[in-house]
Protein backbone atom coordinates (compact mmCIF):
# COMPACT_ATOMS: atom_id res chain seq x y z
CA UNK A 1 0.00 0.00 0.00
CA UNK A 2 1.34 3.42 -0.97
CA UNK A 3 1.64 5.80 1.99
CA UNK A 4 1.95 9.62 2.06
CA UNK A 5 5.06 11.46 3.28
CA UNK A 6 6.59 14.91 2.98
CA UNK A 7 10.11 16.05 2.12
CA UNK A 8 11.01 18.31 5.03
CA UNK A 9 12.90 20.72 2.76
CA UNK A 10 9.41 22.03 1.97
CA UNK A 11 9.10 23.23 5.58
CA UNK A 12 12.61 24.55 6.14
CA UNK A 13 11.41 28.16 6.60
CA UNK A 14 9.48 27.44 9.76
CA UNK A 15 11.22 29.36 12.53
CA UNK A 16 11.18 26.47 14.98
CA UNK A 17 13.27 23.42 15.86
CA UNK A 18 12.87 20.46 13.53
CA UNK A 19 11.43 18.42 16.40
CA UNK A 20 8.54 20.90 16.59
CA UNK A 21 8.05 20.68 12.84
CA UNK A 22 7.77 16.90 13.15
CA UNK A 23 4.96 17.32 15.68
CA UNK A 24 3.28 19.76 13.30
CA UNK A 25 3.53 17.23 10.43
CA UNK A 26 2.05 14.50 12.63
CA UNK A 27 -1.14 16.53 12.98
CA UNK A 28 -1.77 16.16 9.23
CA UNK A 29 -2.41 13.07 7.13
CA UNK A 30 1.25 12.44 6.39
CA UNK A 31 2.60 9.18 7.78
CA UNK A 32 6.28 9.69 7.03
CA UNK A 33 8.98 12.29 6.54
CA UNK A 34 12.03 12.52 4.34
CA UNK A 35 14.95 14.48 5.77
CA UNK A 36 17.11 17.14 4.13
CA UNK A 37 19.46 17.56 7.07
CA UNK A 38 18.58 17.72 10.76
CA UNK A 39 18.99 21.44 11.34
CA UNK A 40 20.48 22.08 14.77
CA UNK A 41 18.93 18.99 16.32
CA UNK A 42 20.82 15.93 17.52
CA UNK A 43 20.07 12.57 15.92
CA UNK A 44 18.81 11.33 19.30
CA UNK A 45 16.35 14.24 19.60
CA UNK A 46 15.03 13.51 16.13
CA UNK A 47 14.70 9.80 16.91
CA UNK A 48 12.75 10.63 20.08
CA UNK A 49 10.44 12.98 18.16
CA UNK A 50 9.76 10.29 15.57
CA UNK A 51 8.84 7.88 18.37
CA UNK A 52 6.55 10.47 19.96
CA UNK A 53 4.76 11.27 16.71
CA UNK A 54 4.77 7.78 15.15
CA UNK A 55 6.11 9.30 11.93
CA UNK A 56 8.24 6.99 9.81
CA UNK A 57 11.69 8.11 8.62
CA UNK A 58 11.15 7.42 4.93
CA UNK A 59 14.61 8.50 3.82
CA UNK A 60 17.26 11.18 4.00
CA UNK A 61 18.62 13.30 1.18
CA UNK A 62 22.39 13.43 1.63
CA UNK A 63 24.58 15.16 -0.91
CA UNK A 64 27.29 13.30 -2.75
CA UNK A 65 29.87 15.69 -1.30
CA UNK A 66 28.82 14.92 2.27
CA UNK A 67 28.85 11.19 1.63
CA UNK A 68 32.37 11.44 0.26
CA UNK A 69 33.82 13.73 2.92
CA UNK A 70 31.86 12.73 6.04
CA UNK A 71 30.79 9.16 5.38
CA UNK A 72 31.33 7.67 8.84
CA UNK A 73 29.48 10.43 10.67
CA UNK A 74 26.62 10.34 8.15
CA UNK A 75 26.15 6.61 8.65
CA UNK A 76 26.23 7.04 12.42
CA UNK A 77 23.73 9.90 12.30
CA UNK A 78 21.06 8.12 10.31
CA UNK A 79 21.49 4.87 12.19
CA UNK A 80 20.68 6.80 15.36
CA UNK A 81 17.68 8.44 13.69
CA UNK A 82 16.47 5.01 12.56
CA UNK A 83 16.46 6.04 8.90
CA UNK A 84 17.48 3.14 6.68
CA UNK A 85 17.32 4.86 3.27
CA UNK A 86 19.89 7.29 1.93
CA UNK A 87 18.87 9.27 -1.16
CA UNK A 88 21.47 11.03 -3.29
CA UNK A 89 19.51 14.14 -4.26
CA UNK A 90 21.51 15.07 -7.35
CA UNK A 91 24.65 14.30 -9.27
CA UNK A 92 25.05 17.38 -11.39
CA UNK A 93 24.16 18.30 -14.93
CA UNK A 94 27.62 17.35 -16.25
CA UNK A 95 26.84 13.73 -15.45
CA UNK A 96 24.04 13.57 -18.01
CA UNK A 97 25.29 15.48 -21.03
CA UNK A 98 26.11 12.32 -23.00
CA UNK A 99 25.96 8.56 -22.92
CA UNK A 100 29.54 8.37 -21.66
CA UNK A 101 28.84 10.85 -18.85
CA UNK A 102 25.73 8.95 -17.74
CA UNK A 103 27.63 5.66 -17.70
CA UNK A 104 30.35 7.24 -15.55
CA UNK A 105 27.77 8.70 -13.14
CA UNK A 106 26.05 5.32 -12.81
CA UNK A 107 29.31 3.53 -12.08
CA UNK A 108 30.37 6.09 -9.51
CA UNK A 109 27.08 6.02 -7.64
CA UNK A 110 26.88 2.23 -7.84
CA UNK A 111 30.25 1.98 -6.06
CA UNK A 112 29.00 4.30 -3.34
CA UNK A 113 25.80 2.29 -3.07
CA UNK A 114 27.86 -0.86 -2.49
CA UNK A 115 29.42 0.74 0.60
CA UNK A 116 26.12 1.98 1.98
CA UNK A 117 24.38 -1.34 1.41
CA UNK A 118 27.21 -3.07 3.26
CA UNK A 119 26.52 -0.67 6.13
CA UNK A 120 22.84 -1.60 6.21
CA UNK A 121 21.21 1.12 4.10
CA UNK A 122 19.06 1.21 1.01
CA UNK A 123 20.34 3.71 -1.56
CA UNK A 124 18.33 5.70 -4.09
CA UNK A 125 19.02 8.37 -6.70
CA UNK A 126 16.67 11.36 -7.06
CA UNK A 127 16.33 12.94 -10.49
CA UNK A 128 16.07 16.59 -11.47
CA UNK A 129 15.35 17.76 -15.03
CA UNK A 130 18.73 17.50 -16.69
CA UNK A 131 18.84 13.70 -16.58
CA UNK A 132 16.34 13.66 -19.44
CA UNK A 133 18.73 14.97 -22.07
CA UNK A 134 17.73 13.40 -25.38
CA UNK A 135 20.30 11.12 -26.98
CA UNK A 136 20.71 9.98 -30.56
CA UNK A 137 21.63 6.34 -29.96
CA UNK A 138 19.66 3.35 -28.66
CA UNK A 139 18.59 5.10 -25.46
CA UNK A 140 15.82 7.66 -25.31
CA UNK A 141 17.45 9.85 -22.64
CA UNK A 142 20.55 10.03 -20.47
CA UNK A 143 18.38 8.85 -17.58
CA UNK A 144 17.75 5.60 -19.44
CA UNK A 145 21.49 5.09 -19.90
CA UNK A 146 22.04 5.76 -16.21
CA UNK A 147 19.29 3.37 -15.11
CA UNK A 148 20.51 0.59 -17.41
CA UNK A 149 24.08 0.88 -16.14
CA UNK A 150 23.38 1.42 -12.43
CA UNK A 151 23.70 -1.59 -10.14
CA UNK A 152 20.52 -3.22 -8.90
CA UNK A 153 21.14 -1.98 -5.36
CA UNK A 154 20.80 1.63 -6.52
CA UNK A 155 17.10 2.42 -6.45
CA UNK A 156 15.44 5.28 -8.31
CA UNK A 157 13.54 7.91 -6.36
CA UNK A 158 11.51 9.29 -9.23
CA UNK A 159 10.47 12.95 -9.06
CA UNK A 160 7.33 13.25 -11.15
CA UNK A 161 7.18 17.02 -11.45
CA UNK A 162 10.84 17.49 -12.30
CA UNK A 163 10.59 14.82 -14.97
CA UNK A 164 7.57 16.62 -16.42
CA UNK A 165 9.48 19.90 -16.27
CA UNK A 166 12.12 18.11 -18.36
CA UNK A 167 9.45 17.37 -20.99
CA UNK A 168 9.10 13.71 -20.06
CA UNK A 169 5.86 11.76 -19.55
CA UNK A 170 6.25 10.68 -15.90
CA UNK A 171 3.70 7.88 -16.19
CA UNK A 172 5.73 6.23 -18.94
CA UNK A 173 8.82 6.32 -16.75
CA UNK A 174 6.99 5.09 -13.66
CA UNK A 175 5.82 2.13 -15.73
CA UNK A 176 9.25 1.60 -17.31
CA UNK A 177 11.11 1.45 -13.99
CA UNK A 178 8.39 0.12 -11.71
CA UNK A 179 10.67 -2.61 -10.35
CA UNK A 180 13.31 -0.04 -9.34
CA UNK A 181 11.05 2.53 -7.69
CA UNK A 182 9.82 2.38 -4.11
CA UNK A 183 10.04 6.11 -3.33
CA UNK A 184 8.25 8.67 -5.52
CA UNK A 185 8.37 12.45 -5.23
CA UNK A 186 4.84 13.60 -5.95
CA UNK A 187 5.46 17.12 -7.22
CA UNK A 188 3.67 19.46 -9.60
CA UNK A 189 5.26 21.94 -11.99
CA UNK A 190 4.82 24.35 -14.88
CA UNK A 191 7.31 23.51 -17.66
CA UNK A 192 9.21 26.39 -19.16
CA UNK A 193 8.94 28.47 -16.00
CA UNK A 194 11.89 27.97 -13.67
CA UNK A 195 10.13 30.06 -11.03
CA UNK A 196 7.45 27.35 -11.02
CA UNK A 197 9.76 24.34 -10.91
CA UNK A 198 7.64 23.26 -7.93
CA UNK A 199 4.07 24.35 -7.29
CA UNK A 200 1.36 23.06 -5.00
CA UNK A 201 -0.50 20.00 -6.22
CA UNK A 202 -3.08 20.95 -8.82
CA UNK A 203 -1.47 24.29 -9.67
CA UNK A 204 0.68 22.80 -12.44
CA UNK A 205 0.28 20.60 -15.48
CA UNK A 206 1.09 17.15 -14.05
CA UNK A 207 -1.64 14.53 -14.46
CA UNK A 208 -1.65 13.71 -10.76
CA UNK A 209 -4.37 11.09 -10.90
CA UNK A 210 -2.57 9.12 -13.59
CA UNK A 211 0.73 9.37 -11.73
CA UNK A 212 -0.74 8.15 -8.45
CA UNK A 213 -2.43 5.25 -10.23
CA UNK A 214 0.94 4.37 -11.79
CA UNK A 215 2.56 4.54 -8.34
CA UNK A 216 -0.04 2.15 -6.97
CA UNK A 217 0.43 -0.20 -9.93
CA UNK A 218 4.21 -0.10 -9.35
CA UNK A 219 3.72 -1.14 -5.70
CA UNK A 220 5.67 1.90 -4.55
CA UNK A 221 5.94 2.30 -0.79
CA UNK A 222 5.84 6.07 -0.37
CA UNK A 223 4.49 9.13 -2.18
CA UNK A 224 6.63 12.00 -0.92
CA UNK A 225 5.25 15.49 -1.43
CA UNK A 226 7.62 18.41 -1.98
CA UNK A 227 7.33 22.06 -2.87
CA UNK A 228 10.84 23.38 -2.41
CA UNK A 229 9.96 26.97 -3.32
CA UNK A 230 6.73 27.52 -1.39
CA UNK A 231 6.38 30.90 0.30
CA UNK A 232 3.68 29.65 2.70
CA UNK A 233 4.84 26.37 4.24
CA UNK A 234 1.95 26.19 6.72
CA UNK A 235 -0.65 26.37 3.97
CA UNK A 236 1.35 24.04 1.74
CA UNK A 237 1.63 21.48 4.53
CA UNK A 238 -2.10 21.24 5.20
CA UNK A 239 -3.59 21.70 1.73
CA UNK A 240 -1.31 19.21 0.01
CA UNK A 241 -1.76 16.61 2.74
CA UNK A 242 -5.48 16.70 2.00
CA UNK A 243 -4.86 16.55 -1.76
CA UNK A 244 -2.65 13.46 -1.48
CA UNK A 245 -5.30 11.72 0.60
CA UNK A 246 -7.88 12.44 -2.11
CA UNK A 247 -5.55 11.15 -4.83
CA UNK A 248 -4.83 7.93 -2.96
CA UNK A 249 -8.51 7.33 -2.23
CA UNK A 250 -9.42 7.57 -5.91
CA UNK A 251 -6.40 5.74 -7.37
Amino acid sequence: MVRPAIQLYTLRNFEEPLTETLHRVAETGYEGVEFAGLGDETPKAIADALDETDLKPVGAHVSLDVLQTDYVETVKTYRTVGCERIVIPSYGEDGFTSKFAALEAANRLSSLADCLVDDGFEVHYHNHTYEFTELTDDFETAYDVFAAQAADQLGLEFDIGLARHGNIDPVAYLDRYADRISLIHLTDTIPGDDDSLHVDLGDGVVDLNACVRAAVDANAEWLIYENGITTDPAATLTSNSARIQELLETA
